[in-house]
């Protein structure tokens, strides 16, 4: 092996030549500064939120369609691996960081262009380094009256990054994927492909109407290594007359199914459109401080008597819950009956609007947490970075959650996780939306947290009518040994009993993609026969989302 690099996925190796040949070349197509090898950037993009990251041969920066093109061409004419990021905020699910050691990352943060804004029809047209602050941003100072969704991973990351792995936002808009279109996709031959209409070159309608004529291509390129999407068109939402959040909680941990069965005829009417969060108190009370380590003496897990401090000291239930309501005043003013009307037996809704956190921001300025100040101080505190993502608003306070179990995070104003040196991973299951399949669930993942000595910071989200997605997140310190590898067995017990249970993640992590080769194998042969079709020296990404390739 000496004088060799190992590709563990495939066996394959990428001789030093070989690679330094590549990499004169890389340089002459995107430019020198934007070709790195050095020990120190591959150090950098091979940190990892989870116990362990994965070290590329290289980095690769280009910064427009041409470059991203020669890239590949460069790659397969010398059979080395690539995996392209657009960011590489992929918070607890790999980061930067590869399937595997030794790919070569492309990251596209420099193709950051809007190329268009309809506000009449509502849409952009990004590029993948096109950021969730850039675009609230351009929104503000143009004045645009539309809202872009937003998910929590704060205002650095990628919009079409987190499109391309299927995730969730919070508006009416929260399914990305369903809400994009028009994709500019670069094979790996360096061909261009664009899906949907936007295969015409007379199209009206390509960044409208979602499937175009025959086959619907564009979810052959997300969560799969068969392309790089280098353009898409996102859906914007009108900025609506009107616009309140609401929140309210519930005591006990079993009234979570309760929650459920009240809120899913609203949801399945459209009567409630954003997605419903319904996080358990540790979710919560992690998004505010790190773990109490002089309430507990250090002991972990977390004791009950001390979760339920923190838990009135908030003001906290076992369960809360929060969403949005859009429209005009009278559809607003409807839905708000019909919440409370379904919640009459189980909760009080609270509702927040803009005046609503105004008047905690003068109280807190005024009065403190004294007296009845105190009431609307807190429930600012706790909502407001929520509040902020149901309007389209990125904030990077949710970030700070994933500090937990961090006893000594690394000074700075960064929020950036790497930065600080968080250890969390993300384990994001789909069940149905029943209160008896979340009760399931909840009981089935609890006792393994116990188990291993942590935390469940546990939320169920509403992404549609009929599933929930229920991300749980196993936060631990990653200076700690011990609890860095109790993290990693809590976490594939998890993975291992969700599937095993059929609640499968929506979404995996690279710590996961070599436990994916379940279910159907006529399913996983037809992935893998459209893959060699595309790829059959296999450069883009290998192990991404297809086991034995």
């Amino acid at each position: 092996m000496t004088g060799h690099v190992l590709d563990v996925q495939r066996e394959r190796r990428v001789v030093p030549d070989t690679l330094a040949t590549a990499l004169a070349e890389w340089a002459d197509a995107i430019g020198s500064d934007h070709t790195l090898a050095v020990d120190e950037i591959r150090d950098l993009y091979a940190r990892s939120t989870s116990p362990q990251g994965t070290r590329p041969l290289a980095v690769l920066k280009p910064g427009s369609l041409v470059e991203v093109q020669d890239v590949l061409r460069v790659a397969r004419r010398h059979d080395i691996p690539i995996y392209p990021i657009s960011g590489g905020k992929n918070w607890g699910l790999g980061d930067a960081c590869a399937v595997t050691d030794d790919q070569v990352i492309v990251d596209l943060a420099r193709m950051n262009r809007i190329h268009e804004i309809d506000a009449n029809l509502g849409y952009a047209v990004v590029e993948p380094g096109v950021t969730q602050g850039q675009m609230h941003e351009h929104l503000r100072a143009n004045r645009i009256p539309l809202w872009f969704d937003a998910t929590g991973a704060g205002p650095d990351a990628s919009i079409i990054g987190n499109m391309m792995e299927r995730g969730y936002g919070h508006t009416p808009l929260g399914d990305r994927f369903q809400h994009a279109t028009a994709f500019e996709v670069v094979l790996p031959d360096g061909r261009i492909l664009r899906t949907g209409f936007s295969h015409y070159h007379s199209s009206q309608t390509a960044h409208v109407f979602k499937p175009g004529l025959g086959p619907s291509l564009d979810g052959l390129f997300t969560q799969s290594n068969l392309g790089i999407v280098t353009r898409a068109t996102v859906w914007l939402m009108p900025q609506p007359p009107c616009f309140e959040a609401f929140a309210f909680s519930v005591a006990k941990d079993e009234q979570l199914g309760a929650v459920i069965e009240a809120l899913r005829p609203l949801r399945m009417l459209g009567i409630l459109q954003s997605a419903v969060h319904i996080a358990n108190d540790l979710r919560v009370v992690s998004a505010h401080q790190r773990y109490p380590w002089d309430w507990t003496d250090g002991k972990t897990p977390l004791p009950r008597q001390v979760r339920e401090k923190l838990r009135r000291k908030q003001g906290l239930g076992a369960w809360n819950v929060l969403g949005g309501l859009y429209g005009t005043k009278a559809t607003v003013r409807g839905g708000k009956k019909a919440l409370r009307h379904a919640l009459r037996f189980l909760a009080r809704p609270r509702f927040i609007n803009d005046r609503t956190l105004g008047l905690a921001e003068s109280a807190a300025a005024l009065c403190g947490r004294v007296g009845i100040a105190r009431s609307l101080v807190e429930l600012m505190e706790t909502v407001k970075p929520a509040y902020v993502l149901l309007k389209g608003e990125p904030a990077a306070e949710h970030l700070e959650g994933m500090a937990w179990r961090n006893r000594s995070p690394r000074a700075g104003d960064s929020s950036d996780p790497l930065e600080k040196g968080h250890g969390f991973m993300w384990l994001s299951a789909v069940v149905p939306q029943t209160g008896a399949a979340a009760e399931d669930l909840r009981r089935l993942v609890e006792p393994i947290f116990e188990e291993f000595g942590f935390e469940p910071l546990t939320t169920f989200i509403m992404t549609s009518a009929r599933a929930l997605v229920c991300p749980i997140t196993v936060c631990y310190d990653k200076q700690n040994q011990d609890e860095t590898a109790r993290a990693q067995q809590c976490y594939s017990r998890l993975f291992d009993e969700v599937m095993i249970r059929g609640y499968h993640p929506y979404r995996a992590g690279i710590q996961s993609m070599s436990k994916l080769s379940q279910g159907s194998s006529v399913f996983w042969e037809v992935v893998r026969e459209i893959k060699h079709a595309l790829d059959p020296k296999d450069v883009v990404a290998p192990g991404r989302y297809l086991p034995d390739c």
